[in-house]
Order: structure tokens, then C-alpha cells, then sequence
């Protein structure tokens, strides 16, 4: 009897024992930490791929800016080796041709000459000749864009005209050439030679 009054108290408390407080909730509460802790290095790694992105889109329009200045360069660059090459070929023969121009000169006293001489049959011929030979001369010549510098008549121009003469005149009101002494030439519009003149100035000019 003394052995049951003891036990029965005993198994009375095992059985009757409150269930443990909150075990539930903790459990919920360590989950929803654990999602947050999860959560907050991918909102960093978002922040840092955007901002990622933006540096390179940014690197990108810089490089895209240089590559078009590059390119601007380069075409000016070839259009201006295509224009010295150009005037390169153009101008090439000027130091050939400038060495020819005596030989136009030879000519031209040639041509003065026999013309003053009679005019008898073999003067003639002679004189057709150098004709002949000297427009056959000036039209190779002008093949490679010499040209002679008109004179005798035409206004004085400094940039072709060498004066080394000057007559005051009432008959112009203006500087004008009165004789060519030596002809001029150009190349393709460039002075290789200026044409040696007399000029007709205006009376009292100075």
C-alpha cells in the first residue's frame, strides 16, 4: 500500500506535464531571420550588377565617341594626302618645263628675226617653218599646262607682270601693259614666269 501511494503521485506529474511554451514561434522566428539574412546579400548584388551595367554602357559610349573622332581624323587625313598627291602630280613637271621656257625664247627671236629679213621665197619658207615649229612647241607644252601669261594690252597685274619700264600716258587711266620684252608662263594657273613689260601709267603718276 505504502508502494502504490508513492508511484501513483509520481506517474500523476510525468503525465500531467504542460507542453513546452513558444516552440513553434521560435522556430518561425529563426526562419525569418534566416530568409532575411538570405535576402540582403542579393539586394546588394542586384545594387552592384546595375551600377556594373551603367559603368560599362558608359565605357561603351566613350570608346564609340573616340572611334568617331578616329575616323574623322583619318578622312581627313586621306582626303589631305589625296590633295598633295594630286598637286604633286600637277606641279611634278614644273622644274622640267622651266627649263624648256629658254628654248620658247629662242624661238621667238628666231621668228623676229626672219621676219624682218625680204620676204623671198626662201626667207618665207624659213619663216613658215618656225612657225609651224613653234605652235607645234607651245601645243606640247600646253599638253602638260603651260601656258603663256597674256601681256601687251591687258592691265598690269604684279602677280604676272614684272614691269621694268614705266611711260606716263594721257591715253590710259589705268596701268597698262605697253610691250612684252619676254614672255611669261603658268602652270596650271601657277607663275613659273612673270612676263618682263613696259607699262603706260596715267600723266603725273608716279
Amino acid at each position: 500500500m505504502s508502494y502504490e501511494a508513492e508511484t501513483a503521485p509520481g506517474n500523476d506529474a510525468s503525465t500531467n506535464q504542460p507542453p513546452v511554451a513558444g516552440a513553434n514561434g521560435h522556430a518561425n522566428e529563426s526562419a525569418s531571420s534566416h530568409d532575411e539574412a538570405v535576402a540582403s546579400p542579393n539586394q546588394a548584388t542586384d545594387t552592384e550588377s546595375g551600377k556594373d551595367v551603367e559603368r560599362v554602357n558608359q565605357e561603351l559610349a566613350e570608346m564609340k565617341e573616340r572611334l568617331l573622332r578616329n575616323v574623322a581624323e583619318m578622312d581627313n587625313m586621306r582626303k589631305r594626302l589625296e590633295r598633295e598627291k594630286a598637286d604633286f602630280i600637277k606641279f611634278s613637271l614644273e622644274s622640267v618645263l622651266k627649263d624648256m621656257i629658254p628654248v620658247l625664247d629662242s624661238f621667238d627671236k628666231a621668228l623676229s628675226a626672219s621676219s624682218s629679213h625680204s620676204e623671198s621665197g626662201d626667207a618665207k619658207s624659213f619663216h613658215e617653218g618656225m612657225t609651224m615649229v613653234h605652235r607645234q612647241f607651245l601645243g606640247a607644252l600646253s599638253k602638260h599646262g603651260l601656258e603663256p601669261v597674256e601681256s601687251v594690252g591687258k592691265p598690269f597685274d604684279p602677280n604676272f607682270h614684272q614691269a621694268i619700264q614705266r611711260i606716263e600716258s594721257s591715253d590710259v587711266t589705268d596701268e597698262t601693259v605697253a610691250t612684252e620684252f619676254m614672255k611669261g608662263y603658268a602652270l596650271h594657273g601657277r607663275l613659273v614666269r612673270p612676263a618682263m613689260v613696259s607699262v603706260k601709267v596715267p600723266g603725273g603718276s608716279n
